[in-house]
């Protein structure tokens, strides 16, 4: 029989309650020098091959962040002097935004006509005094007859236009960041008291980072409140002790504190993803206070003594603790393997949090219980009735349970090729997040926030003025306004038409590419000399004139149908335009289209690394190879419906969907260990049979594994209230793995039990269980 860590614990309470106090107050210290960041490339790595092309792709054209102001009339029409002159101010508020480039808007398009020999660009307005009848239905009909304005800048209904704000920020733009977003929404809320007939909405790239922050900062403010409100009234329950919860309150809590600690002193950057640390370490570090509890009060009232039940509750729980913690930081260590940092540093945080919850459970709850006053309090005979039901319902239709759950997973293992991958980072927000208000309402009336991001080169220097190379860049361009949930397109091609246009006297039949190379050059020189400062064409060309650039903005579109739609414009190009040479399709649309999968690719590794990793510890602390390989059954399984549903109810799998399977791993384990080491306990120690020991199993660990995973799913359920979809996801798929395992724990692990390690003839008797214990204890 093993030794106790009980009396360890008991003499040397006050040193273990004063170095625990002293670890907290290191730790707070730590936490006090986290670093958060929003920046939306952190969920792709260095090594990401579409982040790499991206940067490659901002070196030749430059930083593509922006903030897009929209401004929508309630009236229904912009094209009044009124709003007119509202842009306009906009506008040259919107140059002062701090850290940004170019502006660009109804008031500063730069309209082209020729006058005599001479080409005169400039803008369509400067000043809303100017605006009478006629100027604004020919600033109109400039407007609307414009490609390059119209479902970018302009709606095709003319009722909402935008204000571009095109950003610079340096490499770590947090600060930044914010500054310039506070500005933007300053300078619209002005608008809309001046003009009470305007509405503003804000989107773009700017934008969309900062709400990572405000959606963090939401979580930290309802999630958590939350989650210790229904901790407190689970713990309340389950225990029925006022110093039992707080005890366990009092575990959690330092272990969220250790593991926000020890990342400050190691400057883990905190994310959003990295938000939900607190509510997982919460709800994981319970899991070892309930089970020390309910054997420390199940012993107490057993035999009156209050230090030889904290004594027994430790020796009987220390190795299957140890376990499910080494299991659960194997589960999520092994995000490691993930490409995604943010959820390497959530597995990181996490197993830190397992750490810490292991060492406080025990060894701080049990010092502390051996000091404040307490009452035992008698086992519940309706439970132990309940559990004994349990027990002869697996036992009695063992045979038919394990073809229901043999039929069910194949069957829901069937459904998993079926889940499509999903990453639309336009909606990783809710609707509690003003960016997604904003950007839903943009979106559904101008523009899409969405975009793919090309560079398309010609025959070397010079090579974009060559009239086939513009013809068929124009033709793509053409192409891809034919394809779904394409909204506009942003080409170099539309420019030189609308020049060959305006040097052949307006006349609509020169609305096409110029006859030859060095006409087409001349019109782009004269056209560039005539532009103002911060208007340039630097954004759209590169320096030698080998290559534009080429943006396709999209409608919110399915990560697959955006790898799609990719792969269908390179085989049109190749088909249709070959004087082109187009680069892989760049931006944070397609970044995040690929996360998923290439994410789901990299945990493959992780999963059976942390799957053998955990059935050698299994075996080895079992001692008994049967069990140890039996015990992979009941720890596959659920991970394996829970997908099979996850596809059967969603379809559809977003970033953290493809790291379920090695969180939950870690956590199911729990059950099985817990209920496998009583099983044996019986075996071993009490020398009972396999129906006794089964029926010992249920009695003394069943509850518990009720207990706890009730508070799992509460806990991750209110991972389904965050603003932030990712975590929603995270904590749905969750949820459904925690009721399955403990489902295959009670119905499925029994009979395979029965099956593999043989059932005796001898009913149990539980009345004899207390004395059996008494006497091998």
């Amino acid at each position: 029989m093993e030794a106790s860590l009980g009396p360890y614990v008991i003499r040397y309470r006050w040193p273990i309650i004063i170095l625990t106090i002293l670890s907290i107050l290191v730790c707070v210290y730590g936490a006090t020098q986290l670093r958060f960041t929003n920046d939306y490339r952190i969920f792709s790595g260095d090594k990401n091959p579409q982040l790499q092309a991206f940067d490659k792709f901002q070196d030749m054209y430059g930083k593509q962040d922006s903030i897009l102001i929209a401004v929508a009339s309630k009236s229904g029409d912009i094209f009044t002097a009124e709003n007119l002159g509202a842009i306009q101010e906009l506008t040259e508020k919107a140059w002062e935004t701090p850290y940004s480039s170019r502006v660009d808007s109804l008031a500063n398009y730069q309209h082209t006509q020729v006058t005599g020999d001479e080409l005169l660009v400039q803008s369509l307005y400067e000043d809303k005094s100017e605006l009478g009848p006629e100027k604004v239905k020919w600033i109109k009909d400039v407007i609307m007859a414009e490609p390059l304005l119209v479902g970018r800048l302009i709606s095709d209904q003319g009722h909402v236009a935008a204000v571009n704000i095109t950003m610079n920020l340096p490499e770590d733009s947090s600060g930044p960041e914010a500054e310039s977003v506070y500005y933007a929404r300053q300078i619209a809320a002005e608008l809309e008291a001046e003009y009470p007939g305007l509405e503003t909405y804000l989107s773009g790239q700017t934008v969309l980072n900062i709400s990572f922050l405000e959606a963090a900062v939401y979580d930290s403010k309802t999630l958590i409140p939350i989650m210790f409100g229904l901790l407190i009234f689970m713990l309340a329950v389950v225990t029925r002790s006022f110093w039992g919860t707080v005890g366990t309150l009092l575990v959690v809590a330092f272990s969220v504190i250790f593991s926000f600690g020890v990342a400050g002193y190691l400057d883990i950057l905190q994310s959003n993803t990295t938000g939900a640390v607190p509510i997982i370490v919460l709800t994981l570090g319970v899991a070892d206070s309930i089970h020390l509890l309910v054997s420390f009060f199940h012993e107490w009232e057993k035999c009156g003594d209050k230090e030889k039940a904290i004594n027994e509750a430790l020796r009987i729980n220390f190795q299957p603790i140890f376990l499910t913690s080494l299991t659960t930081i194997f589960g999520f260590a092994s995000l490691n393997f993930s490409e995604s940092p943010p959820m390497q540093d959530m597995g990181n945080m996490v197993a830190l949090g397992v750490v810490a919850a292991f060492f406080y459970s025990i060894a701080f709850l049990p010092a502390l219980l051996s000091l404040i006053p307490l009452k035992s309090h008698k086992a519940s005979e309706q439970q132990e009735k309940i559990m004994d039901t349990l027990h002869y319902f697996a036992r009695d239709y063992r045979h038919t349970l394990l073809g229901v759950f043999i039929l069910v997973g194949v069957g829901l293992g069937l459904a998993i090729p079926s889940t499509s991958f999903n990453d639309l980072f336009a909606e990783y927000f809710g609707e509690e997040i003003e960016f997604r208000r904003d950007n839903d309402f943009i979106r559904e009336n101008l523009t899409g926030v969405m975009a793919l991001h090309y560079s398309v080169a010609g025959n070397g220097e010079n090579g974009i003025f060559e009239p086939e190379y513009l013809s068929q860049l124009d033709a793509l361009g053409e192409w891809f306004k034919t394809q779904d949930k394409v909204l506009h397109i942003d080409s170099i091609a539309s420019t030189m038409k609308r020049l060959n246009r305006t040097m052949n006297e307006d006349d609509a039949s020169y609305y096409r590419i110029p006859d030859s190379r060095p006409l087409a050059s001349q019109y782009m020189l004269l056209y560039e000399m005539s532009l103002p400062f911060g208007l340039s064409l630097d954004n759209t060309l590169n320096s030698d004139r080998s290559a534009t650039r080429l943006t396709v903005t999209m409608d919110n579109i399915h990560s697959e149908d955006a790898i799609a739609l990719v792969e269908r414009a390179h085989k049109w190009q190749l088909e249709n335009a070959p004087a082109l040479t187009m680069t892989d399709a760049v931006g944070p649309s397609i970044m995040f289209s690929h996360i998923s999968k290439r994410n789901l690719i990299s945990m493959l590794d992780g999963m059976v690394i942390a799957l053998l990793a955990i059935s050698v510890v299994i075996l080895i602390s079992l001692r008994s190879m049967k069990l140890g390989l039996l015990s992979l059954v009941p720890n596959t399984v659920p991970i394996v419906m829970t997908y099979g549903v996850w596809a059967v109810v969603v379809g559809e799998l977003g970033m953290s969907g493809a790291f379920v399977s090695v969180i939950v791993l870690g956590v199911i384990v729990d059950d099985t260990v817990h209920f496998l080491s009583k099983y044996l306990r019986a075996k071993r120690e009490l020398n009972m049979n396999s129906e006794e020991a089964m029926a010992y199993a249920f009695r003394t660990v069943g509850v518990a594994l009720a207990t706890t995973t009730i508070i799992l799913v509460a806990g991750f359920s209110v991972l389904t209230l965050s603003a932030f979809s990712p975590n929603t996801a995270l904590g749905s798929m969750s949820s459904i793995a925690f009721v399955i395992a403990l489902l295959t724990t009670y119905f499925m692990l029994p009979p395979l039990l029965y099956l593999v390690d043989g059932r005796a003839e001898k009913t149990p008797n539980m009345d004899e269980f207390d004395d059996s214990e008494s006497k091998a204890a």
